[in-house]
């Protein structure tokens, strides 16, 4: 470090006007370095929170069916935003989870489709109280076709095509989750 570059942080020191300032004397370095390792740190963390933001937090979901019982981890879409996107885009989805779409607040007749989804997925219709009212088995990726049971749904989850037969999930089976207000 030189004379001049001493005596400015010095006198910077005396006089901070700035965090960068503070943070150059701490870490003995110039202010415009510390600026860009400010900036490398905050893209950095950037890169390491998108996954969170890419997706909604992970909650259980029990289905009861007959004497099983299954617990999914379900992604919850519950904003027009949110439900419009699903599942759009994902490479894969595991045998264990989903996603939850809270239908409650959508239109009536309200249906979805599997246009910009990349993976075959089995939909289950649940209805206000946790009751599966109707299953669609393996929508087609890609699919424009309009998915609804013709009943008014307050939920779709979907899952992994295959998984509604795998566990035996049919009409009546109950559904428990905080949406339906019998979590627990």
């Amino acid at each position: 470090m030189t004379t001049s570059e001493h005596r400015t942080l010095t006198q910077t020191a005396a006089h901070p006007k700035s965090s960068a300032a503070v943070l150059a004397l701490v870490w003995g370095c110039r202010t415009d370095a510390v600026m860009k390792k400010l900036v490398a740190l905050f893209a950095l963390s950037l890169v390491i929170a998108a996954p969170a933001f890419a997706q909604g937090a992970i909650e259980p979901l029990t289905i009861v069916s007959g004497a099983k019982t299954h617990t999914l981890k379900v992604e919850v879409a519950d904003t027009p935003e949110e439900i419009a996107k699903g599942l759009m885009g994902r490479g894969s989805l595991a045998a264990d989870q989903g996603m939850l779409f809270d239908m409650r607040t959508a239109p009536e007749g309200t249906a979805l489709n599997m246009k910009g989804v990349t993976v075959n997925l089995d939909l289950l219709f649940v209805g206000p109280e946790g009751t599966v009212v109707a299953v669609a088995q393996n929508a087609r990726a890609g699919s424009v076709r309009q998915l609804n049971p013709g009943l008014r749904s307050a939920a779709v989850i979907e899952i992994a095509a295959g998984q509604a037969a795998a566990l035996g999930l049919k009409p009546g089976d109950k559904v428990r989750h905080k949406v339906f207000g019998n979590a627990g």
